[in-house]
Protein backbone atom coordinates (compact mmCIF):
# COMPACT_ATOMS: atom_id res chain seq x y z
CA UNK A 1 0.00 0.00 0.00
CA UNK A 2 1.58 3.35 -1.21
CA UNK A 3 0.23 5.78 1.40
CA UNK A 4 2.66 8.61 0.42
CA UNK A 5 0.50 8.15 -3.04
CA UNK A 6 -2.03 10.04 -1.60
CA UNK A 7 -0.26 13.35 -0.59
CA UNK A 8 -1.49 16.26 -2.46
CA UNK A 9 1.78 18.52 -2.65
CA UNK A 10 0.26 21.64 -3.16
CA UNK A 11 2.19 25.47 -3.69
CA UNK A 12 1.28 25.87 -0.41
CA UNK A 13 1.95 23.48 1.53
CA UNK A 14 5.46 23.39 -0.14
CA UNK A 15 5.58 26.90 1.41
CA UNK A 16 4.53 26.10 4.73
CA UNK A 17 6.69 23.40 5.40
CA UNK A 18 10.09 25.53 3.40
CA UNK A 19 8.86 28.32 5.70
CA UNK A 20 8.43 25.94 9.16
CA UNK A 21 12.14 24.66 8.22
CA UNK A 22 13.60 28.12 7.39
CA UNK A 23 12.12 29.34 11.30
CA UNK A 24 13.82 26.40 12.71
CA UNK A 25 17.10 26.78 11.37
CA UNK A 26 17.28 30.21 12.02
CA UNK A 27 15.88 29.34 16.16
CA UNK A 28 19.15 27.13 15.80
CA UNK A 29 21.24 29.83 13.91
CA UNK A 30 20.30 32.23 17.17
CA UNK A 31 20.95 29.74 19.76
CA UNK A 32 24.06 29.33 18.52
CA UNK A 33 25.07 33.23 18.69
CA UNK A 34 25.43 32.69 15.02
CA UNK A 35 22.90 34.98 13.93
CA UNK A 36 20.28 37.17 16.24
CA UNK A 37 16.43 37.30 15.90
CA UNK A 38 16.67 41.23 15.42
CA UNK A 39 19.34 40.30 12.14
CA UNK A 40 17.06 37.84 10.49
CA UNK A 41 13.94 40.22 11.38
CA UNK A 42 16.12 42.92 9.09
CA UNK A 43 16.73 40.68 6.49
CA UNK A 44 13.60 39.33 6.05
CA UNK A 45 11.63 42.98 6.25
CA UNK A 46 14.28 43.86 3.55
CA UNK A 47 12.98 41.11 1.11
CA UNK A 48 9.32 42.10 2.00
CA UNK A 49 10.14 45.38 0.95
CA UNK A 50 11.62 45.05 -2.10
CA UNK A 51 8.83 42.55 -2.84
CA UNK A 52 6.54 45.48 -2.42
CA UNK A 53 8.62 47.79 -4.32
CA UNK A 54 7.83 45.13 -7.52
CA UNK A 55 4.20 45.45 -6.94
CA UNK A 56 4.04 41.58 -5.10
CA UNK A 57 1.74 43.53 -1.98
CA UNK A 58 0.75 39.68 -0.59
CA UNK A 59 4.32 38.67 -0.62
CA UNK A 60 5.61 41.61 1.04
CA UNK A 61 2.25 41.51 3.63
CA UNK A 62 3.28 38.03 4.62
CA UNK A 63 7.50 38.72 5.34
CA UNK A 64 6.93 41.98 6.99
CA UNK A 65 4.68 39.55 9.58
CA UNK A 66 7.59 36.92 9.59
CA UNK A 67 9.85 39.88 10.27
CA UNK A 68 7.28 41.24 13.14
CA UNK A 69 7.49 37.48 14.83
CA UNK A 70 11.82 37.66 14.82
CA UNK A 71 11.40 41.45 16.24
CA UNK A 72 9.75 40.18 18.91
CA UNK A 73 11.86 37.51 20.02
CA UNK A 74 14.77 40.11 20.52
CA UNK A 75 14.87 43.47 22.27
CA UNK A 76 11.59 45.15 20.65
CA UNK A 77 13.24 46.84 18.10
CA UNK A 78 10.80 48.55 15.64
CA UNK A 79 10.10 47.25 12.33
CA UNK A 80 9.38 51.55 11.59
CA UNK A 81 13.08 51.94 12.62
CA UNK A 82 13.95 48.85 11.02
CA UNK A 83 11.96 50.52 7.89
CA UNK A 84 13.79 53.29 8.33
CA UNK A 85 16.99 52.03 8.17
CA UNK A 86 16.52 49.80 5.06
CA UNK A 87 18.99 50.95 2.94
CA UNK A 88 21.83 51.02 6.24
CA UNK A 89 24.03 47.87 5.78
CA UNK A 90 26.97 46.52 8.15
CA UNK A 91 25.31 48.55 11.09
CA UNK A 92 25.46 45.64 14.02
CA UNK A 93 23.54 48.44 16.14
CA UNK A 94 20.38 47.46 14.53
CA UNK A 95 21.74 44.27 13.08
CA UNK A 96 20.68 44.89 9.63
CA UNK A 97 23.12 42.19 8.11
CA UNK A 98 25.11 39.30 9.83
CA UNK A 99 28.26 40.48 9.76
CA UNK A 100 31.06 37.40 7.89
CA UNK A 101 33.17 36.02 10.18
CA UNK A 102 37.06 36.86 9.33
CA UNK A 103 38.95 34.62 7.59
CA UNK A 104 42.61 33.70 8.91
Amino acid sequence: NNDDEKLDVTAKLAFDLNLALYLDLVAVLEKAGVVTYRQMAARVLNIGMDAADDGDLALSTALEGIAKGFAGHGDGLSIGLMKAARDVRNDEALGDIPMRPDEG
